[in-house]
């Protein structure tokens, strides 16, 4: 999900000699950090391997009568210990690790076997491989559990071990290694650069490239996404390079997990600097993925929206070559969608194309937004009704009179207004920067607005945030009282009944 840019909605477009530059300022990025996302999307992945009967398990030559404990497993892969032993032992780890409740993941490593555990993962075994296979599985499920599990197997120097393993014949023992490495990558940053520098990417490319097993390349798909994720800070741009082309081709497969998992890597990688996004436009990403605005599985539509939405968050250029694809088509559906956080990022990339040229705002308008865009501010959720809010902020800020007085035109006042009583104070502050900047931009029919405003209103909710606890949002609502409600010659002028000529709602920004 770079950080937003701010909106600068109390400066005026004449101080910009760069128009572009002032569009520019008006978008905002994302600026989610998905942990909770990663860790589930990781606990997904292992709950597969959980459910996984091994047909192996039926041939082991060791047939315990009592459950084996850490130091049973410990003493039995000692070099002193036969072959079978170990591997019956590595197996037996491999189970009690894969348990759903209660892994004894700390106990397995203050047991000190994980140093046991990197011969098993060298050239001597690849000849017999079940060792390698085990071992990279018990690996998985250590780094399932915490940081400190995790920074455990990188210090003991498996990371470079896993990798040499992508190279195995057994295929067996290639997945299991992917998996071990994205749990590694999805860490968070320190460890994904870990992996990322030890040269994984080229040898990820080269297996999607040449295998066929859908597992495995949901697998590699989503390590790939892993070694994409984070913003604090961004991973190095030209390691993950080659893989665009790949994960755009990715977005034609026909299995949903692989198309997901590609659609959250473009995610990431578009959630950066233009540069950035020039580099995924030009992948040809937007041809591949606008179909999937229109699924109904949110599993590939929230990230697929994302990645719509960072283009659109980009400069005017990147913009207009969104816009160029018809993207606003799939907007009045996604507005109106059943899922918050598919309404909540069609509002975002809507705000992101109203704070573009007068062009592209109306482009919007011309697919009949406004209204879906009012609807959304009424929704009740405000995350959504925050993004729906910078939207029409935008739109007073660069917008047209005319562009602005069709929004008026369409009920946009008394549901804006409300959420001045919104309980979110973010909430209520975005709204009055939005009629500040409305009304300062309106000179020439001030006191029309300021009836309106009235009549919706909002005058008085302007008035009684002047007892609010925020000392930001009494300065805020006492200025634009002050500025815009008491001067003397919008008071006079309507008290006289003097009403300026042709100041009916669809021409009030006429001059």
């Amino acid at each position: 999900m770079p950080v937003k840019k701010t909106v600068l909605n109390s400066r005026s477009f004449d101080i910009y000699q760069d128009r572009n530059k002032y569009y520019e300022d008006l978008r905002r990025k994302r600026n989610d950090v998905t942990i909770e996302l990663r860790k589930k999307s990781r606990d997904v992945q292992l709950n597969k391997h959980r459910n996984i009967v091994d047909a192996h398990d039926d041939e082991l030559e060791i047939k315990p009568e009592v459950e084996l404990t850490i130091d049973d497993i410990k003493e039995g892969l000692k070099n002193n210990s036969s072959a079978v032993k170990k591997l019956n032992c590595l197996k037996y780890a491999r189970k009690m690790l894969s348990s759903r409740k209660c892994a004894p993941i700390d106990d397995f490593i203050n047991a000190g076997i994980l140093p046991m555990l990197m011969e098993f993962l060298t050239s001597k075994y690849d000849n017999d491989t079940d060792f390698q296979y085990e071992c990279s599985w018990i690996l998985t499920n250590v780094a399932s559990g915490s940081s400190a599990n995790t920074i455990c197997i990188v210090n003991e120097g498996a990371v470079p071990l896993l990798i040499n393993l992508l190279k195995s014949p057994d295929i067996r023992v290639m997945e299991q290694a992917v998996w071990a490495l994205g749990n590694i990558a999805g860490d968070g940053p320190q460890l994904r650069d870990i992996v990322l520098s030890n040269g994984i990417v080229p040898i990820l490319n080269r297996l999607l490239e040449t295998t066929e097993q859908v597992t495995a390349q949901q697998n590699i798909v989503w390590t790939l996404s892993n070694l994409c994720r984070s913003k604090t800070p961004p991973p190095n741009f030209n390691y993950l390079l080659p893989s665009i082309p790949f994960l755009v081709r990715m977005l034609s497969h026909n299995d949903s997990q692989v198309v997901s998992n590609a659609c959250w890597a473009l995610s990431y990688l578009t959630d950066g600097s233009n540069e950035k996004i020039q580099v995924i436009i030009e992948a040809g990403t937007l041809r591949a993925i606008l179909k999937y605005l229109e699924v109904d599985d949110t599993t590939i539509l929230i990230p697929a929206l994302r990645v719509v939405g960072n283009i659109v968050s980009g400069n005017d250029m990147q913009t207009k070559h969104a816009l160029d694809h018809g993207i606003l088509k799939y907007l009045h559906n996604l507005l109106n969608h059943r899922r918050i956080p598919v309404v909540k990022d069609a509002a975002w990339l809507l705000s992101n194309v109203m704070a573009g040229s007068v062009e592209q705002i109306q482009a919007a308008i011309d697919h009949n937004l406004l209204p879906v865009l009012i609807r959304a501010l009424q929704r009740g959720d405000v995350k959504v009704q925050k993004e729906a809010a910078w939207a029409i902020n935008n739109l007073f800020s660069g917008g047209s009179d005319a562009q602005k007085s069709h929004l008026i035109d369409v009920g946009i006042l008394e549901p804006y207004c409300a959420l001045l009583i919104s309980p979110d104070d973010r909430m209520v502050e975005i709204i009055l920067e939005g009629l500040n900047q409305l009304l300062e931009k309106s000179e020439c029919t001030r006191g029309k607005l300021c009836m309106l405003i009235e009549e919706a209103s909002g005058l008085d909710h302007l008035e009684a945030l002047q007892n609010h606890s925020s000392q930001k949002i009494y300065e805020m609502s006492f200025n634009i009282v002050e500025k815009y409600f008491q001067g003397e010659d919008e008071t006079h002028e309507f008290d006289l009944g003097i009403i300026p000529h042709d100041m009916s709602s669809g021409n009030m920004f006429s001059i």
